[in-house]
């Protein structure tokens, strides 16, 4: 368990001597000005883009590539199947 929590803080403490990425810019510029209803971008641990993202006050999701852009036809309204990312035209 020790090790564990010193691996943690030893990976956070690197994350952040890293330069932000420009989905965690991207995220943190909206967070600085809150705005209801505001689509937030969801960054996985390395900083990158989750190839999915989902709109907290609408119930949207859709796939995005790698600079946060999203795909074409990969839009699900609220309560539809998700679309699976790695094969977009699958649903899950």
């Amino acid at each position: 368990s020790r090790v564990i929590t010193v691996l943690l803080a030893s990976l956070a403490l690197c994350n952040a001597n890293r330069p932000k990425t420009h989905c965690e810019q991207h995220r943190d510029s909206l967070h600085d000005v809150p705005l209801i209803g505001a689509f937030i971008p969801q960054c996985d641990e390395d900083g990158q883009y989750r190839p999915q993202q989902c709109h907290g006050s609408t119930g949207h999701c859709w796939c995005v590539d790698s600079r946060g852009q999203e795909r074409a036809g990969t839009r699900t309204p609220p309560g539809a199947p998700t679309i699976n990312c790695d094969e977009p035209g699958k649903k899950q």
